[in-house]
């Protein structure tokens, strides 16, 4: 039997350093002490699948590798694909095309290594004004993004990765950024039932293998204030007991301001396991907090019985990932890469919206574009279409000397119109 030392490393995700293959000695020695569950990538780099091979070999058990992928497996992987963020799937409403967004996904990091996915983001765009959802959302009517987002979770968990609906109960309609303070949601019991509960019915009823966790209070579901991470109220009593899930339950980031503006890393972890949750996403101190969960479990904190829970459930995870049979990078082709830039460009095209302002096109001919950023690298597409048609343009950037802006200024003046970008 596992001891509480195997036990307490499994439920940690760390993030995974940059380190390159070749110089993975001391990151490979950490993995043998400690005994992590797996990692988070980010800014994955060209030699990823021969590091993650290497971890994958070294670990006593196999490894769950995880990543932000909310906009296709090149948001984080190295030559991957790059999709539009979910908003762009909303405008289509299709749910074949966002099958097809998870089932590509799944394809493009499970090549890489990477075979749980921090993804999709459920949460309902209620809120005009919230500074982290957005876009990021398939849209603001609960049925639209119950019905795509489960279309996303099955592609993905039936090419074999590992989805999580996010963010519970639901972050759509706050109005602070949880990387950086706690937010209070302040809807009714009946609104979040409508609203922000909907999505998650709808990927719990398509077998969604993860939900992650938001650093956020809901007095109607908590009148204590806790962050629903640290709340068993809401993540046992809502999420396993009523709502009926019994997949992995992960907290967001434990490095964001929503949980170390008010709680220590030693009361944050021990409060996050005894809520519910089964794995500990990037705690300030991975080594800490494992170190204070064996304290915790020794003094009688944490029930011993329930970091044994949270590793059965890591471990069915992974058996449904067939991971204890194949761990290692799965093969790409040349033709699966072309497929997926198409797919991506097609996206892209489908999801065009005209909101308002039909009397401002098409474009007269003498049209000026302002281009405003710091770097053109964003905008290099857009800016040979112009060159192909012939248009004019300019960049306008933060700072630049006041004649350049009257310049600018007097050409913008004499357009027939002007498109900033």
């Amino acid at each position: 039997m596992p001891s509480i030392h195997e036990l307490a490393g499994q439920i940690i995700c760390p993030v995974l350093p940059p380190t390159a293959a070749a110089a993975a000695a001391p990151l490979l020695a950490d993995l043998q002490q400690q005994g992590w569950g797996g990692y988070i990538v980010f800014r994955g780099r060209p030699d990823l699948p021969e590091l993650l091979s290497l971890l994958q070999a070294e670990s006593p058990h196999p490894l769950l590798i995880a990543s932000d992928i909310e906009a296709g497996a090149g948001q984080q992987l190295w030559n991957a694909t790059r999709l539009p963020y979910n908003m762009a799937f909303g405008a289509i409403g299709s749910e074949d095309v966002a099958y097809e967004a998870g089932r590509l996904t799944a394809q493009e990091a499970r090549a890489q290594g990477v075979n749980w996915a921090f993804a999709p983001v459920v949460d309902v765009n209620n809120n005009p004004d919230n500074p982290i959802v957005n876009i990021r959302s398939f849209g603001e009517d609960p049925e639209e993004v119950s019905r795509l987002a489960a279309a996303w979770v099955r592609g993905a968990q039936e090419h074999g990765l590992l989805a999580t609906a996010k963010h519970f109960p639901g972050h759509g309609r706050t109005t602070i950024d949880s990387h950086l303070h706690l937010p209070t949601v302040t809807a009714t019991l009946a609104q979040l039932s409508a609203v922000e509960l909907a999505p998650f019915r709808a990927c719990i009823a398509a077998d969604v293998g993860a939900i992650m966790t938001a650093h956020l209070a809901v007095p109607a579901l908590d009148p204590s204030g806790s962050p629903a991470t640290l709340s068993h109220t809401i993540m046992t009593t809502l999420l396993r007991e009523e709502l009926n899930f019994h997949g992995l339950i992960v907290t967001d980031a434990l490095i964001m301001g929503g949980i170390t503006d008010s709680y220590s890393e030693e009361a944050a972890v021990a409060a996050a396991i005894n809520a519910g949750c089964d794995v500990l996403l990037m705690p300030r101190d991975p080594k800490l907090a494992k170190a204070l969960i064996c304290q915790a479990v020794d003094a009688g904190k944490i029930p011993e019985a329930r970091l044994r829970e949270a590793v059965e459930r890591i471990r069915k995870a992974r058996r449904h990932l067939g991971l204890e049979r194949d761990r290692l990078p799965r093969k790409l082709t040349p033709e699966d890469r072309m497929d997926q830039r198409a797919f991506a460009s097609k996206v892209a095209q489908q999801s065009l919206t005209l909101v308002h302002g039909e009397r401002y096109l098409p474009l007269p001919d003498e049209v000026f574009v302002m281009v405003v950023d710091d770097g053109l690298e964003v905008h290099a597409a857009l800016l040979q279409e112009l060159a192909e048609r012939k248009k004019s343009w300019a960049v306008a950037r933060p700072g630049m000397p006041e004649q350049q802006i009257r310049d600018l200024s007097e050409k913008a003046s004499t357009a027939a119109a002007v498109v900033v970008a």
